[in-house]
C-alpha cells in the first residue's frame, strides 16, 4: 500500500513515534503498521481499547516502554568480545527478571479483554510460574542488583613527580551516576554531607573527544577492569546465565513493536478526550463492501492546535461513492475532506478515529492530491498536476479512495472544468469512493450526466459548505446538496465588496441623515 498520504496528512505529528525515539535512534516506522488485514485492525482496535479503558494501566505500560528499549539495546550490544559479553549477559537477565516481575502484576490488576494483552499475561504468568525462573533469581550472585543497575564505576589513577600517569585501578562499582562540579566549588564549600559523586569538572563525553579508535581502546580497558573485579562473582554461574538467557530472553520482544506503537496512538487519544473531543472505535466492514460512514467528524490537527471545530458528517453509499464539494471560499472544504482521510488513514494503521461514530472498510490505496487554490496561470503548474493526477489514477482501483482539493486551480475556468469532468468520469468508471473539492461551478452538475452513463460504477453527488444567507458567516458545517447558484454568486460579490447591500450602503446611510435633519 502507498504510505505518501501519511506525510500528506501529518499523522506522525499525531502518532508521535519519533519524539519518544531511544538514543537518538526510531526502531518504528509508522508505514511499517498500515494494513488491510481486518484482522490485524481487529487486533490493534482491541488491545488499544484496554489502553484507553484503563488509564493506570496505559501510564504503567508507558513507563516500561524506555525499559524495554534499554534491553533492546543490552541484547544488541553483546558479543563484543568474550569477557563484557558475560557482562552484559547478566546486566540482560537482570532486566529480563525485573520486567517480568513488574509485567506480572501489572497485567493482573485488570480485567484486559484484547488478544494482546492476554497473550503477554499468559507467556508472563508461565514464565514466572516456572520452577527455573524461580531457581534462577534464588541463585543469582549477591551482587547482581549491584551490577544490573550500575550507573558509575570510580578509577584510581597514580601520578608520578610530572603528572604522569603511572599506574590506575578500579577503586569500586556505583549504583549513582557522578554529576558536574567545580572545583573553585569544592574549594570553597565546607559542606560534610557533599555528594561524593560530584566531580570537580564539568563531566565530557568520550565520544567528542576521541578519534573512534582511541574511544574503542577507551572502552575495552573499563569494560576488561571492570570484569575483572566482577568475574570471580560470574566464573561459576555464567554457563547457565548465557544457556538461560538464549532460550528465554527473547520472547518479550515479540511484543515490543505494538507496545510502542499503541503507547503513543493511546497518548493522542487520550490528549482529544482530555479536550472533551469524541474518539471511537469504528466498527470494521470487509474491503469488497467499501463502507464509510463518518459521523461528528474533525480535525485533530488543528483542536490540538488550538482552533475549536464543529463536528460533520459523510455517508459513501449507493447513491454517491464520489462527492463534488463546492461552496464558499473559506468556508472549511478543505478541513473537512482531510479530516475524512484522516480517518480512514488511522483506520489502516489499525486505531480509533477522531469521530462520534464511524463505520469504516480498508481502501486498497488513499491518494491524495492537495495543490492548493491559486489564482495564478502557470503552464507548467499545470502540466505538473495533470502529470500527478495521471499517476494517480494508474494506481486507483475500484476499493481506492481519492480525495482532490482544487484541482486544476491553475488554469483557466473552461479548461480546468473540461480536465476536471474526464478525471471524474474515470473515477467513476474505475468505482473508486472520495471527494473531489472544486471551485469550478460548472462541475456541480456533473452527477446528472454521469450517473446516467453507461460506465458509471460508483455514482456522483454533491457535497456544499453552509453559509448565513444574511451575513455570509460560514458555518463550517457540510451538507449533502447541490450549491444554490444564487447564494455563491452572493457570496462572491461580498467577497469584492460588490454585494447588493453594500454598493446600497452609501444611499441608506443618506436617507437616514435627511430623516434626521427633518
Amino acid at each position: 500500500m502507498n504510505d505518501g498520504f501519511l506525510n500528506e496528512l501529518n499523522i506522525e505529528a499525531l502518532i508521535r513515534i519519533k519524539e519518544n525515539s531511544w538514543n537518538g535512534r526510531n526502531y518504528l516506522d509508522l508505514s511499517d503498521m498500515l494494513t488491510t488485514d481486518t484482522d490485524v485492525i481487529n487486533y490493534r482496535l482491541d488491545a488499544l481499547g484496554d489502553l484507553l479503558e484503563y488509564r493506570d494501566f496505559y501510564e504503567a505500560v508507558k513507563e516500561l516502554i524506555p525499559e524495554i528499549m534499554s534491553y533492546q539495546e543490552l541484547r544488541t550490544s553483546s558479543g563484543l568480545n568474550s569477557d563484557i559479553d558475560d557482562l552484559y549477559a547478566v546486566k540482560e537477565l537482570q532486566s529480563y527478571i525485573k520486567l517480568n516481575d513488574r509485567l506480572h502484576e501489572l497485567l493482573g490488576k485488570h480485567q484486559l479483554q484484547s488478544q494482546m494483552f492476554r497473550e503477554l499475561k499468559t507467556d508472563i504468568d508461565a514464565i514466572c510460574a516456572s520452577e527455573e525462573y524461580r531457581r534462577i533469581k534464588e541463585n543469582a550472585p549477591a551482587d547482581l542488583d549491584t551490577i544490573g543497575n550500575m550507573q558509575s564505576i570510580t578509577i584510581g589513577v597514580n601520578l608520578d613527580s610530572s603528572l604522569r600517569p603511572i599506574e590506575a585501578g578500579l577503586v569500586s562499582v556505583n549504583t549513582e551516576k557522578y554529576v558536574s562540579g567545580s572545583i573553585l566549588d569544592k574549594l570553597m564549600r565546607a559542606d560534610l554531607r557533599e555528594s561524593p559523586y560530584q566531580c570537580s569538572a564539568p563531566l565530557t563525553v568520550p565520544g567528542r573527544m576521541l578519534s573512534k579508535e582511541e574511544r574503542e581502546h577507551f572502552e575495552g580497558a573499563l569494560n576488561g577492569s571492570l570484569y575483572k573485579v566482577l568475574s570471580s562473582s560470574l566464573k561459576s554461574w555464567r554457563a547457565s546465565v548465557k544457556a538461560y538467557t538464549s532460550a528465554k530472553i527473547g520472547f518479550l520482544m515479540r511484543y515490543y513493536t505494538d507496545l510502542r506503537f499503541l503507547t503513543a496512538a493511546a497518548e493522542f487519544f487520550f490528549r482529544l478526550k482530555d479536550m472533551r473531543y469524541p474518539v471511537c472505535r469504528p466498527q470494521i466492514f470487509p474491503m469488497t463492501e467499501k463502507r464509510c460512514v463518518l459521523k461528528g467528524i474533525y480535525s485533530p490537527e488543528l483542536v490540538l492546535g488550538g482552533t475549536h471545530m464543529v463536528g460533520n458528517d459523510i455517508t459513501f453509499d449507493e447513491n454517491g461513492m464520489l462527492y463534488i464539494l463546492s461552496g464558499a471560499n473559506s468556508g472549511g472544504k478543505t478541513v473537512f475532506e482531510k479530516s475524512v482521510a484522516v480517518c480512514q488513514a488511522l483506520f489502516q494503521l489499525g486505531l480509533y478515529v477522531p469521530a462520534e461514530f464511524a463505520q469504516l472498510s480498508p481502501c486498497s490505496e488513499l491518494l491524495l492530491n492537495f495543490s492548493g487554490y491559486d489564482n495564478s496561470y502557470s503552464k507548467s503548474r499545470f502540466s505538473d498536476e495533470c502529470e500527478k493526477i495521471s499517476r494517480i489514477m494508474r494506481m486507483a482501483d475500484e476499493y481506492s479512495m481519492l480525495i482532490f482539493d482544487e484541482a486544476f486551480s491553475g488554469t483557466a475556468s473552461s479548461e480546468a472544468a473540461a480536465v476536471a469532468s474526464e478525471v471524474l468520469k474515470a473515477m467513476s468508471a474505475k468505482g473508486c469512493r472520495g471527494i473531489f473539492v472544486t471551485h469550478i461551478h460548472e462541475l456541480v452538475a456533473l452527477p446528472d450526466e454521469i450517473d446516467r452513463a453507461d460506465y458509471c460504477v460508483s455514482r456522483l453527488d454533491n457535497l456544499t459548505v453552509e453559509v448565513d444567507e444574511g451575513s455570509g458567516k460560514r458555518l463550517y458545517k457540510v451538507k449533502r446538496t447541490r450549491p444554490d447558484g444564487r447564494s455563491r454568486a452572493a457570496d462572491v460579490a461580498r467577497k469584492y465588496g460588490l454585494s447588493f447591500e453594500e454598493l446600497m450602503a452609501d444611499r441608506r446611510e443618506t436617507e437616514v441623515e435627511k430623516d434626521e435633519q427633518h
